[in-house]
């Protein structure tokens, strides 16, 4: 049983903190590797080249190690090799690219030219319409008008 600097062992450990001895045997292994450094938390989510992943995928493969001793250097978990394992397996190296999260827009990009061109028109086209109407308002009125002056006499004087 290995001991720490303080005199303790894993088991210890494990006992005095009621840790998963898994847990513990990993971060037992990262700290030999990378000290107390290694054991920090990260407070970003971290980003993986495809030939970093290819990299961890092919050491896994070529030597004769358990995932947890290619993932403690690295500072990854067991279940992220595998999943990317998996992911090569059927897919190949355009399978471990990264894929862009939640819903794809529904707009179609555009560029400033394009958005004034379409704004122009927009604009014109209001301005059109404003012109119609106010001819439009114009009109009903004058119709109210004529209504109000011809219209009402000459009704009754028919019947």
């Amino acid at each position: 049983m290995q001991q720490n600097h303080t005199g303790c062992s894993q088991r210890c450990l494990e006992n005095k903190y009621s840790l998963p001895k898994d847990t513990l045997k990993k971060w037992w292994t990262v700290y030999n590797l990378k000290g107390p450094e290694g054991l920090k938390l990260r407070h970003f989510k971290r980003k993986f080249t495809v030939d970093f992943k290819l990299r961890v995928i092919n050491y896994y493969l070529n030597n004769d190690v358990s995932m947890s001793k290619v993932a403690a250097p690295h500072n990854l978990l067991c279940s992220q090799i595998s999943i990317w394992l998996k992911l090569f397996m059927e897919g190949g190296s355009e399978a471990l690219k990264s894929k862009k999260k939640g819903r794809p827009s529904k707009m179609s990009k555009m560029t400033k030219k394009d958005a004034r061109k379409i704004l122009k028109k927009e604009s014109n086209e209001i301005a059109a319409l404003k012109s119609e109407l106010r001819q439009t308002k114009m009109e009903r009125d004058i119709l109210k008008k004529s209504l109000i002056l011809f219209g009402p006499s000459k009704l009754r004087r028919k019947q």
